[in-house]
């Protein structure tokens, strides 16, 4: 009798044999492991539906994994961890602002690498069919969670990355109470607060501009400095979208 394989379908993308071998292992004791052999294959990857999450290096030799990513994001919203071999954080944060869901610095510990693919497998499966529907009215702006826009009273619209509006989701579910750094670092990775990891006010930042660019509203999430984060967009009038 054959058995079809249920595990999530993972690709990777690394230059390194060593690594790519290393990563595999790894990998493949929870996951279907594809290794890509460069931007073009990995692209090809995702446009067939053949992979649930992405692993890809920055530091590639011709083409690199912040453009191969940039490409990805104008067709794709495909969770997608990125290796990083820069210390630099202005490479991590440029990865982050390009649409990254999340990042692990080499050289990397193993049980790291799994906990970050499951946490962003694990955001793209808890989303609730029920949650897909709802339309939430933030002031003059509407957010639309299952197309993940926002829309204001002029028509103007905004798209939100899955990041951003995960975070937006969480904000207003807060109901205007301020949530520290740690709780919603808690509840939008699905892991315990890193100290180092500065994902969180990279997509804060970018959620926080976008309100403003809908809203008119500068100030539209509050950050407390050694407190958190609040929503500065009252929640009027919620309904479901039909």
């Amino acid at each position: 009798m054959i058995t079809k394989n249920t595990k999530p379908r993972v690709a990777v993308l690394e230059d390194d044999a060593d690594v790519c071998k290393l990563l595999r292992f790894i990998l493949q004791k929870e996951y279907e492991v594809t290794v890509a052999t460069n931007g073009a294959h990995l692209r090809r990857i995702v446009d067939e539906g053949a992979v649930d999450v992405i692993v890809l290096d920055i530091g590639l030799p011709d083409e690199d994994g912040i453009s191969i990513a940039q490409k990805i994001r104008t067709t794709s919203t495909i969770p997608l961890v990125f290796l990083s071999g820069y210390l630099s954080e202005e490479m991590i944060v440029k990865g982050l602002n390009i649409g990254a869901d999340d990042y692990v610095t080499k050289p990397f510990q193993p049980e790291v690498l799994l906990a970050r693919v499951r946490s962003v497998l694990r955001r793209k499966a808890a989303q609730p069919q029920a949650r897909s529907k709802l339309i939430i009215q933030l002031e003059d702006v509407k957010f639309d969670v299952r197309a993940q826009m926002l829309t204001n009273s002029q028509g103007s619209t905004v798209h939100l990355t899955e990041m951003e509006a995960l975070i937006l989701c969480t904000l207003v579910q807060a109901e205007n109470q301020t949530l520290s750094r740690e709780d919603l670092f808690r509840q939008v990775y699905g892991r315990d607060w890193d100290l180092f990891n500065r994902g969180l006010e990279v997509h804060l930042s970018h959620l926080r501009g976008k309100l403003t660019e809908v809203s008119g509203v500068e100030n539209s999430i509050v950050g407390l400095r050694g407190v958190g984060y609040r929503l500065a967009l009252e929640q009027v009038n919620p309904s479901q979208a039909d």
